[in-house]
């Protein structure tokens, strides 16, 4: 029973981000442990970052969000 609520609040979650035009396009994967939620991965900059923290944070189910997205640096040489 806790394995379909975990995954209900995956797929909640990611719903939820897809679905959101800062989030939808970055790579952010979510894994749930005992209602913590552990975001990681990868996006463009801090707007976006704070914006799956707000996002996840809002979903059913989810107790706490544990933030572990990287904001990508870009470099150029020339």
């Amino acid at each position: 029973m806790f394995t379909l609520r975990k995954e209900a609040i995956i797929q909640s979650v990611m719903a939820r981000l897809n679905a959101d035009f800062r989030t939808g396009g970055q790579t952010i994967d979510v894994v749930v442990a005992n209602g913590d939620v552990i975001l990681v991965g990868w996006c463009d900059n801090d707007e976006q970052r704070n914006a799956a923290i707000m996002i996840t944070s809002g979903t059913c189910g989810v107790r706490e969000v544990i933030d572990r997205i990287q904001v990508r640096t870009l470099k150029f040489s020339i």
